[in-house]
């Protein structure tokens, strides 16, 4: 369990460990899963702030807010609730659309931007289909696309208290609220990318099926000065299925800033 705080009316869940530069981390659409060993890796560099997303965890989700583009005011709230000052941004799948769209209003409390494997952006045509349904696959599948090995992230559902399982339907059905329609993207993000007018960096694992490689290289052209780095033997959550890789590959990064 993490601390409360409730900012701009929002009772956030915070999971928050480690010290050094703060890194305010959004997590993906499966949930912040603070157990797995990724924040313990981060916090080793970092004072690691993250937040469950409204809906997620203990956070509450009022029924005022409903849109990708309520979170990033009420996490650019949470980060002057803070008092945050050059910190890093940082976002996975779902928290990385969310990350986006807080760099392209405002970064004046960061230092820079970490995107894994966002999710936000429409790169081809009205038919194509840029991001993997996950909710419309079965769960195999999903497993099969978003893992390199799948074993990793298997979690025995039957051996889950109804608390636990019960939380984990809240913060799907949270997800399907933010972004259903249009499916996980804003049809406009892509033309406000060049305002982020900091450091940015994206990290992709290389067996990534749910955002192939290719979207990640539309996410570069956009951000002005963007890099792009891949990480072996992950799929779409890398801070889960290679934590140690992913810590050097941010701290790398945060050391640049």
């Amino acid at each position: 369990m993490g601390r409360h705080i409730t900012v701009s009316g929002v009772a956030l869940e915070i999971e928050e460990k480690g010290q050094g530069r703060p890194l305010l981390f959004l997590h993906p659409g499966e949930g912040l899963q603070p157990d797995r060993p990724w924040l313990d890796r981060l916090a080793r560099h970092h004072r690691v702030i993250a937040p469950h997303h409204p809906g997620f965890g203990g956070s509450a989700l009022p029924d005022w807010l409903g849109t990708v583009d309520d979170l990033a005011y009420l996490y650019l709230d949470l980060a002057a609730a803070l008092k945050l000052e050059n910190a890093v941004l940082a976002g996975a799948c779902f928290g990385g659309w969310v990350a986006a769209e807080i760099a392209v209003r405002n970064t004046r409390r960061f230092a820079g931007l970490l995107l894994s494997a966002p999710l936000g952006i429409k790169v081809g045509g009205v038919t194509d289909r840029d991001i993997t349904d996950m909710h419309a696959i079965p769960r195999a599948d999903f497993m099969r696309l978003a893992w390199a090995d799948p074993a990793k992230g298997e979690i025995d559902y039957t051996q889950l208290p109804e608390t636990e399982l019960a939380a984990i339907a809240r913060g799907r059905e949270a997800l399907c609220v933010f972004g259903w329609k249009p499916y996980m993207h804003n049809p406009r993000l892509k033309r406000w990318l060049h305002r982020i007018d900091i450091p940015a960096h994206l990290l992709w694992g290389e067996q990534d099926g749910i955002v192939r490689l290719a979207y990640g290289e539309a996410w570069k052209a956009e951000i002005p000065g963007a890099t792009l780095e891949t990480i072996p033997a992950a799929g779409h959550y890398p801070h889960w299925e290679q934590p140690e890789a992913f810590d050097r590959a941010l701290l790398a990064f945060t050391q640049r800033l």
